[in-house]
């Protein structure tokens, strides 16, 4: 299943990613509408690869791929204002839970999608993975008051969204990864830019770019280590987009559980070195808690790797 090993990498440098976000929005760049524009900036090296392949599908299905890329950034610019006030390991989780509720949920539907063949195996696998993203997530049980973030539920449904459309538009160009890549990519460009009729983000992104140009040693360490991040976050965008191609979308989605191992093992010794950034709740419940979510994730990757699952892909 080389989806499966392509997900799993993907993942991993998405944990990677997800960490320096944090980093970088906790204090050295403020304005998450910075962030975004920076981000859709960097979406062009995806312009490398038109060489292998690229092409012009047509307005209907470029135009999917384009959307795709747009509800995309705009699922990140909202998901960047949720990481400033929660914490990594908890705002994270839920956002792929949310992506994988979305995208398990449109199966159902009538249409490209209700292709997708279901066992009871296959159900009990995905929400086992689904039920471990939401366990590392909350605190149980739930308190009267306590803060579900809505912008990252309303973050996980655009980005949920942009997949179903990712998904459906290969569906639509016969298999063919790198013009959707790319599309999907100029189309979180356009969204970047498109920040700029919002004044207020406008303003910030302009005060940022003064401020790079000045070239301060403060700011080159940022600039050095928002460009590793992208290097990382890029190469998950790549691996999860690749794997989203070649196999089934719930579970690819399903899958992000295994980014929260990877996440809660970072954050980890982060949180004793820069607590005032990375920092946890380590109560004894807290831990029991998250341990029961990576055995639900682990037993429900059990599950699928050994049940001899067959998904139908669409």
């Amino acid at each position: 299943m080389l989806w499966m090993a392509v997900t799993l990498t993907g993942y991993f440098f998405n944990a990677v990613t997800a960490l320096i976000d944090k980093y970088l929005l906790a204090g050295h760049i403020k304005a998450p509408a910075v962030y975004a524009f920076f981000v859709s900036l960097f979406s062009l090296f995806a312009l490398l690869f038109m060489p292998f392949g690229f092409r012009f599908f047509g307005w209907q299905t470029t135009g999917l791929f384009l959307l795709s890329g747009m509800l995309f950034l705009y699922g990140l610019l909202v998901f960047y204002f949720s990481v400033q006030r929660w914490e990594i390991s908890r705002a994270s989780p839920l956002l792929g839970t949310v992506v994988s509720v979305t995208a398990l949920s449109a199966v159902f539907l009538p249409g490209a999608f209700a292709e997708e063949s279901f066992t009871l195996m296959h159900i009990l696998a995905l929400l086992l993975l689904i039920s471990g993203g939401f366990l590392i997530s909350f605190d149980l049980p739930l308190k009267r008051g306590e803060n579900v973030s809505v912008k990252v539920i309303a973050a996980g449904i655009t980005i949920g969204v942009s997949l179903l459309l990712l998904k459906y538009g290969y569906a639509r160009a016969n298999s063919n990864f790198i013009s959707g890549f790319v599309w999907s990519r100029i189309g979180m460009f356009a969204a970047g830019l498109s920040l700029f009729t919002v004044p207020v983000f406008r303003a910030q992104i302009l005060e940022a770019l003064k401020q790079f140009s000045m070239a301060s040693k403060p700011l080159r360490h940022t600039g050095w280590v928002f460009v590793i991040n992208k290097i990382c976050g890029g190469a998950a965008g790549f691996l999860i987009t690749y794997a989203t191609f070649l196999g089934p979308i719930s579970f690819v989605q399903a899958l992000s559980g295994i980014q929260y191992v990877f996440l809660l093992a970072l954050v980890f010794p982060l949180s004793l070195r820069y607590p005032k950034v990375f920092g946890e709740r380590l109560f004894f419940w807290d831990w029991f808690q998250r341990a029961s979510a990576i055995a639900f994730i682990s037993l429900g990757l059990w599950i699928f790797a050994t049940s001899g699952i067959k998904l139908l892909l669409i």
